[in-house]
């Protein structure tokens, strides 16, 4: 079993919220299961451009948090089976149609005892810096948070494989944990169309 995050690629366009204060982005990091009727659409913006000047490559699934998905609309039809059962499409307010994917599947995944975990003086987690996961409690489940804030979305080798099937571009994803043997070049994967 391998368990894989989405990953920022040098070059290409990210997403970001425009004119957010501290709430905004607090509303992000702290999605865990779904979101109910107090949903507030965010704005957000692409940044397209380098500091110098440069251009971005346009990305079917533009970075914005380790937390969420940010998918254009147009990919979203093929990727709707995928992710359907493991979370929930919101809607969003920018100047080219998309959505953020909210995973919804909140499993207690993680090997507390094995991983090396920074904490928070409360005992939160602050950071997970060496994931070890139990593969009997994710089984055949395809995309998942942990339980608590700002959990990054974990994805099954499987989803990840089928987001390059659908032929999805200029996107990411790194390897954080295995149960087998994995090859350097097992340890990301990227979807190119430079």
């Amino acid at each position: 079993m391998r368990i894989y995050t989405p990953a920022v690629l040098a070059g290409v366009e990210w997403t970001t919220l425009q004119d957010a204060g501290p709430d905004d982005w607090e509303m992000l990091y702290a999605l865990s299961g779904p979101v109910g009727p107090g949903w507030r659409t965010p704005r957000m913006t692409f940044i397209r451009e380098e500091e110098d000047g440069t251009k971005r490559l346009h990305s079917d699934c533009p970075w914005c948090l380790h937390t969420i998905l940010v998918l254009r609309d147009r990919v979203v039809p093929s990727l709707l089976p995928l992710l359907e059962a493991y979370g929930e499409l919101l809607s969003v307010d920018c100047e080219e149609p998309v959505s953020l994917f909210n995973a919804t599947t909140i499993i207690a995944a993680l090997d507390e005892e094995r991983s090396a975990i920074a904490r928070f003086s409360d005992g939160e987690i602050l950071a997970i810096e060496r994931h070890v996961f139990k593969p009997d409690v994710i089984g055949n489940t395809g995309i998942f948070k942990l339980p608590g804030r700002a959990s990054a979305i974990y994805l099954s080798e499987t989803v990840v494989r089928r987001f390059g099937e659908l032929g999805l571009r200029n996107l990411a994803f790194d390897l954080l944990w295995s149960d087998e043997a994995v090859a350097d070049g097992d340890l990301r994967i990227e979807y190119l169309d430079r």
